[in-house]
């Protein structure tokens, strides 16, 4: 089992999730030390997605800082941010192109996966406009967050969260 400690800090510390930090900064937001996601894809990386302390969501709003570790090297790929919104990271959205891909699983099914995830962030933002005219944006950001979390594990396979428990009041509008 990879260290999640050690991979974490390693993390924390390179460049590029520092420089990930100063732009999330810009925005008012602060990532948390802790990881969120961690999962060891092949090819001997690592998934490490780190929350951000927002509690209320609008398109845009920053959620998560995503990076991949590369445990032969012991170095950080790249760091970047998710946001809430109907869109997705163009590392998504381009799956095939000559980028090296690292699939939330392996072969077609982590393929699959990335498809389904996108599906669901276009979905779930439609969800949230609705849930924002009943319940409001606190109670509306909530339940998208919570879900937002839940989809991400699922599209890696599920089991992957860490330091993380749905709250109750979420669970009641898990989808």
């Amino acid at each position: 089992m990879a260290d999640i400690a050690a991979i974490t800090r390693a993390i924390t510390s390179s460049e590029n999730f520092q420089s990930e930090l100063r732009y999330v900064a810009r925005g008012g937001y602060r990532v948390a030390a802790e990881p969120r996601l961690f999962k060891v894809l092949e090819n001997d990386v690592v998934r490490v997605v780190f929350p951000t302390d927002v509690t209320e969501v609008g398109e845009g709003t920053i959620v998560a800082l995503v990076t991949l570790y590369d445990l032969r090297k012991d170095e950080n790929i790249y760091a970047h941010t998710i946001t809430a919104g109907p869109g997705v990271n163009i590392l998504l959205r381009a799956i095939h192109t000559p980028m090296p891909v690292a699939l939330p699983q392996p072969g077609k099914d982590g393929e699959r996966a990335i498809g389904k995830f996108v599906q669901w962030k276009e979905a779930a933002w439609v969800k949230f406009l609705n849930d924002e005219l009943e319940l409001g944006t606190e109670g509306a950001s909530a339940i998208w967050i919570g879900n937002f979390w839940k989809a991400l594990d699922r599209m890696f396979g599920g089991g992957h969260l860490v330091n993380y428990e749905v709250p109750s009041h979420e669970a009641q509008f898990a989808g």
